[in-house]
């Protein structure tokens, strides 16, 4: 209990996982004032990403037999956690071959994205561990998903850089 008067310090929490950049959240709260039995509380603040990945998962849709997917690029790019220091860590699958590029020193890679055969026909859901260099978040998962045609079991495709 708070008295006429007085402060007090109060704790809000709230799930920030999909925020970036500024936000205002609303904290209700019950007195024991019979003139305001209810009130609000405006929290502000400003949520800090280490990186910004783009696109955030590697999806190969539409792949026929006989054809290899084109690779994709996921552009990663310094936020507000410092400079980048980007290492692929662990590739979860087989057959899932990447090409880590520092574009820009500190501030920007490129991460190449490619699947080749065999795999299992049906849905793949694979992803790729990366170290980042940054404090905040040490470790980040790219995933990936495709589709994967039966052909593939037996096909040979060239491999991403090469």
């Amino acid at each position: 209990m708070i008295k006429p008067g007085a402060s007090e310090e109060i704790t809000a929490s709230f799930n920030s996982r999909n925020l970036v950049g500024n936000f205002t959240k609303r904290v209700n709260l019950t007195t024991n004032d019979p003139k305001q039995p209810k009130m609000a509380l405006l929290c502000k603040g400003r949520v800090l990403v280490p990186f910004r990945a783009s696109p955030k998962f590697a999806n190969f849709t539409d792949i026929e037999d006989g054809t290899t997917p084109l690779p994709m690029t996921v552009s990663i790019r310094r936020g507000d956690g410092g400079p980048l220091n980007l290492e692929v860590k662990e590739i979860h699958t087989s057959g899932v071959e990447v090409d880590l590029q520092e574009i820009e020193p500190g501030e920007q890679y490129e991460l190449t994205i490619g699947i080749t055969p065999p795999q299992k026909p049906g849905k793949l859901r694979s992803w790729i561990k990366v170290k980042t260099g940054v404090k905040e978040l040490p470790e980040t998962t790219i995933p990936v998903y495709a589709t994967i045609p039966r052909g593939w079991a037996q096909e040979e495709f060239a491999a991403v850089g090469g």
